[in-house]
């Protein structure tokens, strides 16, 4: 139909969205995860953004193709301009909803998909998105209602249903996430990969990891990064490597790593299982004796943007033994001003204290204020809120010590306190104190810790 009404106007910006729309549904339900697909995507939507660039519909659909082709930086300003052109649609808050949890921007996507369905409150798409990032928040209840609806107002969507049960298995309730993925299966002939590809998550889950396997065999692997592709290839190697069956393990991980671009910019989870599968492979290969092997693995992490600073430090430990003292802290200075701002608060400030560590000599020199390692102080310290875990600001006060940042140090020692975390023993003895140890201010905690 679409078609048809494009050869009547072939400059129907509307059609274009439709068409655009179709093949989005078509590749991300898994009927058709071809290439083909999702260049047709692109082509539509970019086809209705030139024909009508001050159309929101075009601009959420474009937005929404370029997510699907993990791009998600030009995505997500894409969906946002969407919604400043017309803060009314609830295409484009729906757009700006699904790029931002695919980014693990929960409540910016929650904030998004309210706003939609304060507009289109009896929109299926709309609640099946908003049942999404619900569930991203762990909000269970409300999500499975959002579902609910949905499915109400639609009885032949497999959206909603897909996301229910993957809200049941979220929340733990395996049992009825069984008997829902089981349904799907049997009900359903279409979106039976999506499917399939919950009820193997549901055995992975129940540690039944064998059957798991059988599951996703049955499941064709597409081609590019797709998140499928992705949780496929890692998922037989986690279920592998939980068999013992190490090797075997090895294969699909590696197969994994080649998979993603250096430059990916796809959904959030998939690097998180990027990075989780450097892990398993450096413990592999530890585990063989293989040095040379990890430490190119570790490099490789390393290359790569937004690597959690806990695989920088274990290279840099690697370096450090092999008395690379200025190379160990430069991987750290890379990793730390480039860190994901899901870093871990914990991770990030251990690999800073490492990284002040080399640089000061333990303490015996100043950093200097324009030094790289200097910035990457100053951004751990914008980035530790007061809400971090006081462990946390512990480590980042021991860090400030070294660099001779004395009433920096101190404040964090009293965000420490703050947050219920000031160990009595370790911190009287603690050598990276020495240098502030006869402040007044140090004293004075000694006397005020938790014990």
């Amino acid at each position: 139909m679409f078609r048809k009404a494009l050869k009547i106007g072939p400059d129907r910006a509307d059609a274009h969205v439709g068409l655009a729309r179709v093949s989005l549904y078509l590749y991300t339900l898994g009927l058709d995860e071809s290439p083909e697909r999702l260049a047709s995507a692109l082509k539509e939507s970019r086809r209705a953004v030139d024909l009508a660039p001050d159309d929101p519909a075009a601009a959420a659909a474009l937005a929404l193709a370029l997510a699907a082709g993990d791009r998600l930086s030009p995505a997500l300003e894409e969906s946002r301009r969407a919604v400043s052109l017309d803060p009314a649609s609830p295409e484009a808050h729906v757009a700006l909803c699904i790029v931002l949890r695919l980014r693990k921007d929960e409540n910016g996507a929650l904030d998004a998909c309210r706003r939609a369905a304060e507009i289109a409150p009896h929109d299926p798409r709309v609640l099946s998105a908003l049942g999404e990032a619900l569930r991203e928040t762990e909000l269970y209840e409300k999500a499975l209602e959002m579902f609910g609806q949905a499915v109400d107002m639609d009885h032949e969507a497999i959206v909603p249903q897909l996301g229910a049960a993957a809200t049941l298995l979220k929340e733990g309730n395996y049992p009825a996430a069984r008997d829902l993925y089981n349904l799907l299966l049997k009900k359903w002939d279409y979106g039976e990969s999506r499917a399939r590809l919950g009820a193997a998550a549901l055995l992975v889950a129940t540690q039944d990891y064998q059957g798991a396997l059988d599951l996703y065999g049955g499941v064709e692997v597409p081609e590019g990064t797709s998140m499928p592709a992705l949780l496929i290839l890692y998922a037989k190697g986690y279920c592998l490597k939980r068999l013992g069956r190490d090797a075997e393990a090895e294969y699909f991980l590696s197969s994994f790593l080649d998979r993603v671009p250096p430059d990916y910019d796809g959904p959030a989870r998939g690097r998180e299982l990027l990075f989780n599968a450097y892990d398993d492979l450096i413990a592999y290969f530890r585990s063989k004796g293989r040095d040379r092997k990890v430490i190119a693995l570790l490099r490789s992490a390393c290359d790569r943007p937004l690597v959690p600073t806990r695989l920088a430090r274990a290279l840099a430990d690697e370096l450090d033994a092999r008395k690379e003292v200025g190379e160990s802290a430069a991987v750290l200075e890379k990793a730390i001003l480039g860190a994901d701002s899901l870093e871990d608060p914990l991770e990030i400030a251990e690999s800073t204290l490492k990284l002040v560590r080399l640089r000061t000599s333990n303490g015996a020199r100043r950093l200097p204020d324009d030094s790289p390692a200097a910035r990457a102080l100053a951004l751990t310290s914008e980035r530790l809120r007061p809400s971090a875990p006081g462990a946390a600001h512990y480590r980042l006060a021991r860090a400030l010590s070294l660099a001779q940042r004395r009433d920096q140090a101190l404040q964090r020692l009293l965000q420490a306190r703050a947050a219920g975390y000031l160990p009595a023993d370790q911190m009287a003895g603690e050598p990276d104190f020495e240098r502030i140890r006869e402040d007044p201010g140090f004293e004075a905690l000694l006397k005020q810790q938790i014990p």
